[in-house]
């Protein structure tokens, strides 16, 4: 009777713990490896094996193509229509001494005809200088400084119209110290600013769009090649 007891405990005790095994052998599971404790399966009929694919490669560019990016190149300057603006031209600013020739800018200039004049005859005076793609002038004045800049380099855009100097229309824009109006002519670009004095915080409130517009309008020829 004691005996019988024993046994039930034991079978008791194997269903708790579900260590022992009734089959001997009939759930046979392969052998844990003793290093990393996880079964062995190399030999099982069910190649249980996983495997590790490897990581996609990078597409060299060379062989796909490399992508194109905007370029910029010289213009092709009208200096014909510049020559027979400047000729017939009774409305040029004497303000600079442009030179004419193979000595003046690579662009036509371009100059308002009302230049804005320095705050005090002892303020900072208006300043004119060639640089290798066009040139620039300053005038100093009592709310903005107007800064003028032409350029004979012209963004080409892969996919779109190459740029010959843009469109002749005017363009306005705010900008973080004042306005900007910006144009194209002869095939050159120009950009006319209006820098707000002080901070620039209050951006364009110097100036508004019909006054800037009018400055940019009466822009002239005032020196050519």
């Amino acid at each position: 009777m004691v005996e019988r007891v024993g046994m039930v405990l034991t079978a008791g005790v194997c269903l708790i713990l579900g260590a022992c095994d009734f089959t001997n052998g009939a759930a046979d599971k392969p052998p844990a490896d003793t290093e990393t404790g996880l079964a062995d399966t190399s030999n099982s009929g069910n190649d249980a094996t996983t495997d590790i694919q490897p990581e996609p490669e990078d597409v060299d560019v060379a062989e796909t193509g490399t992508a194109k990016v905007a370029s910029t190149k010289k213009s092709d300057i009208d200096w014909d229509a510049a020559r027979r603006d400047l000729a017939s031209s009774s409305e040029r600013d004497t303000t600079f001494n442009i030179q004419s020739g193979s000595s003046a800018p690579p662009v036509p200039v371009l100059l308002p005809t009302g230049p804005v004049r320095p705050a005090s005859a002892d303020g900072p005076q208006p300043q004119f200088r060639p640089v290798p793609d066009g040139y620039f002038a300053v005038f100093p004045g009592d709310r903005y400084n107007l800064i003028v800049n032409g350029t004979n380099e012209v963004t080409d855009v892969p996919g779109g119209s190459a740029g010959e100097g843009g469109s002749e229309d005017m363009r306005y824009v705010e900008t973080s110290t004042g306005a900007m109006v910006s144009f194209s002519r002869y095939g050159a670009d120009y950009m006319v600013e209006f820098e707000c004095l002080g901070s620039g915080a209050e951006g364009g409130s110097c100036i508004t769009e019909d006054e800037a517009m009018s400055v940019a309008e009466e822009i002239v020829i005032s020196g050519t090649q």
